[in-house]
């Protein structure tokens, strides 16, 4: 298998079936409606069963099998890499405006999504919910609709299971008055993670993206192309290797705080010793549908996150004028106290002279 074909495959442009015409994909539907003559095309529905795949085997062995070599328009500004829809012969990246252009294609040879979850939010409710979120403050409210610029980008994701075995030392100290308590105790621990969700974009803003959090992997489908319609796929930027040990972080932070309540409540516990062991561990590589938005504030750009599949907002809000008039006055205070100072060291000085 390590000698395994690699495909050349892009993004399918489909047709509707009486027509002829493109078609795209409604969110929360399981239709692509043709805007000229109103016919309604099915899409494909089977029963989605979710396959993981052997995550060492897959980097001993097995990493062409279902690797393709895809064309990609690359950001020359941030370094974003994304699959723009067939019909598209331009469009702005999503992270940071600039313009992609047909000069920006390349081919890289990458691991195929094997399922995502579809948007359910249409853009027209998205640009209402971050209209709604951006002008909720008082020196916001004359923000307009208009300065609402939004992209329905498809974020690629790893997600991890494992088995983990943990040998771990405790030691407990309690109070009683003048009298302190010491408790040892060791023993090992057994825990199952599924669904470990590792953002592989390395483009997007990490605290944002938890913020809209979490993602309803349960409701995966398989990837389909009808449903990446009018949206913009970014290709991952963490590899598969660099995203195990992300989720092996949080992995290891939750056996953490599983291993220190093995005393229970009370006292200071301290970790003497852990080790844990990872045992088979699986993945999936998926993409999680994400409205990017930027609005206008005083002439300065302001980005915030909707989840595409459940509307959940989070952003990153303008300073208020407030703060930045007290901002402005603590600086000029520095700098009079800076002078001040100054000037007292040069009388010091030439008085001793």
């Amino acid at each position: 298998m390590e000698n395994a074909e690699i495909k050349n495959e892009t993004l399918k442009a489909f047709d509707c079936n009486n027509c002829g015409a493109g078609l795209k994909y409604k969110p929360g539907t399981t239709t692509l409606i043709c805007e000229y003559c109103n016919t309604k095309n099915n899409i494909p529905q089977g029963q989605t069963i979710i396959e993981e795949n052997d995550f060492v085997a897959y980097l001993e062995k097995l990493e062409s099998e279902n690797s393709v070599v895809e064309e990609t328009l690359q950001c020359k500004s941030c370094g974003a890499a994304s699959t723009i829809n067939i019909n598209s012969k331009s469009s702005d990246c999503p992270y940071c405006n600039t313009p992609l252009m047909d000069g920006n294609k390349k081919e890289d040879k990458t691991i195929k999504p094997q399922y995502l979850l579809p948007f359910k939010i249409d853009k027209q409710k998205a640009s209402l919910l971050a209209y709604n979120w951006a002008k909720d403050t008082w020196f916001t409210k004359k923000i307009q609709p208009s300065s609402i610029d939004l992209s329905g980008v498809y974020v690629p994701h790893w997600t991890y299971d494992m088995q983990t075995s943990t040998n771990y030392a405790l030691e407990r100290k309690q109070v009683n008055g003048n009298n302190t308590y010491t408790q040892s105790t060791s023993g090992n621990l057994s825990l199952s993670f599924d669904d470990v969700v590792v953002p592989a974009s390395g483009t997007v803003d990490a605290s944002l993206l938890t913020k809209v959090g979490p993602w309803i992997t349960k409701n995966l489908v398989n990837t389909n192309d009808q449903y990446l319609s009018d949206y913009i796929v970014e290709k991952y930027k963490i590899s598969l290797k660099q995203g195990f040990y992300v989720g092996k972080r949080a992995v290891d932070e939750a056996i953490r705080q599983k291993v220190s309540s093995q005393f229970g409540i009370g006292g200071s516990t301290t970790i003497k010793s852990i080790q844990s062991q990872y045992h088979n561990i699986k993945f999936k590589h998926i993409l999680l549908p994400l409205y990017v938005v930027t609005y206008d504030y005083n002439g300065k750009k302001n980005i915030l996150y909707i989840n595409g599949n459940t509307g959940v907002v989070a952003g990153i809000r303008p300073k208020s004028p407030i703060h930045n008039f007290f901002k402005k006055v603590a600086i000029v205070l520095f700098i009079i106290t800076g002078a001040l100072v100054l000037l007292l060291i040069l009388l010091t000085w030439f008085g001793a002279a």
